[in-house]
């Protein structure tokens, strides 16, 4: 499995500029990779509900409470290691204030995507993250506008395809019963007939 120097080293050798052993190596290319390369994959992490990058946790419920103010009863810590929040159990109304999050419910289970080690990232998104990281490093390596839009257009593209990738290993949602769809279908549940009960 590649490091964050061997993906870092391929994208700069993608925009025609030496391969690194280490971000702390002399020159512009290292330079560059060490400032940009962090953020450029917890940007890329966070796009995407990625089932390689996703955990479920039961979030701490604090001592203190929020003010009065809010409107709600409980304050919870967020976990150190999130970079987004995709659902929260049970479905309700919060709100997240710094590494807290403020809600009504006594128990919270929280999914979301973390902070995911090199290690577990798949060969799909790896080839995403190098051309995204192409195109950020064209600018400030090359200052070839014209390669960073390149890499741009290719880095979406592969995006594309491991979302696609990635989806194809969760099953898809069965259609749940919902008074807004019972509505569109008649005003009745499928359940029932038109004549009543």
């Amino acid at each position: 499995m590649p490091s964050s120097i061997d993906i870092a080293s391929n994208a700069l050798l993608l925009i025609g500029d030496n391969p690194i052993s280490s971000f702390d190596d002399p020159g512009a290319g290292a330079t560059v990779a060490s400032a940009l390369y962090p953020e450029t994959k917890k940007r890329m992490l966070s796009e995407h509900p990625w089932s390689f990058a996703t955990k479920q946790q039961r979030l701490n419920q604090l001592v203190q409470v929020p003010d009065d103010l809010t409107h709600y009863q409980y304050a919870y810590q967020l976990p150190t290691d999130l970079i987004r929040i995709w659902n929260i159990q049970p479905h309700s109304d919060y709100i997240l204030v710094g590494d807290l999050l403020y809600s009504n419910l006594t128990t919270i289970l929280c999914t979301y995507i973390y902070n995911v080690t090199e290690t577990m990232l798949p060969p799909h998104f790896v080839k995403a993250l190098e051309y995204s990281l192409a195109s950020d490093f064209a600018i400030s390596v090359t200052e070839d506008n014209t390669m960073a839009g390149l890499y741009e257009n290719k880095a979406m593209n592969a995006v594309s395809k491991a979302m696609a990738i990635d989806s194809q290993g969760r099953p898809q949602s069965g259609i749940i019963d919902s008074p807004l769809i019972d509505v569109r279908h008649g005003g009745f549940n499928s359940g029932y007939s038109r004549g009543g009960y």
